[in-house]
């Protein structure tokens, strides 16, 4: 039996990447002092969404007056200096070592922008010369709208149907999806979140490999 998917893309933030909490702190830092109203679950309601969908959300719903760009800068350097508390997650490097050495095809495929990409890409060690990536900056619309993914597969000259996609929040799920790919859930998502969404755990990848 051959591999059913002829390429996988992978999120970072949270996914391969334990850099969530990281995320966090630089949020709550950046916000500090603003005198902004916060709800309880921020993380929560921000996750997986892109830094100019955050930006709209904290001045629509919390009241944040700095503009987009000088917001940016400013959360950005936070987590940046935070850069040496990112760690992988041993299960998801697991996989991707696994398929990595049967010669599968992966891209990193983030809402992040392109320099929190690389950077995080640098802690992981998936820094590799000529590695095809896909960041919040190379596309018109981020996730949850299909556009990343289906970008990462026109670079790979693949098939989106026969491709899949490893995620940690619904956001990234629902792109995924709409892209018209397998999306699996990554191997650290909370059990009950991938129950709700229904979603195999991307460890079964490695089992899809021939014998």
């Amino acid at each position: 039996m051959s591999f059913p998917h002829q390429a996988i893309f992978w999120d970072i933030d949270g996914t391969l990447a334990d850099s969530e909490p990281v995320h966090e702190r630089s949020f709550h830092q950046a916000i500090d002092g603003l005198g902004l109203d916060l709800p309880d679950d921020l993380h929560d309601r921000i996750l997986g969404m892109s830094e100019e969908r955050c930006h709209a959300y904290l001045v629509q719903k919390c009241g944040l007056e700095l503009g987009l760009a000088e917001w940016t800068a400013r959360r950005h350097a936070l987590y940046m200096a935070m850069l040496d508390d990112v760690h992988a997650f041993p299960k998801a490097m697991e996989i991707w070592d696994g398929l990595a050495a049967q010669g599968v095809r992966q891209m990193a495929v983030s809402n992040s922008d392109r320099r929190l990409l690389m950077a995080n890409l640098v802690r992981l060690g998936l820094d590799l010369p000529g590695t095809l990536l896909v960041s919040r900056n190379d596309v018109r619309q981020g996730k949850p709208e299909p556009e990343p993914y289906l970008r990462g597969a026109w670079l790979l000259d693949v098939d989106p149907a026969q491709c899949a996609v490893v995620e940690d929040s619904p956001t990234g799920v629902q792109a995924g999806q709409a892209a018209g790919m397998t999306v699996y859930a990554a191997p650290d998502m909370a059990p009950g979140l991938r129950e709700t969404l229904g979603l195999p755990c991307a460890s079964r990848l490695l089992e899809l490999l021939p014998a």
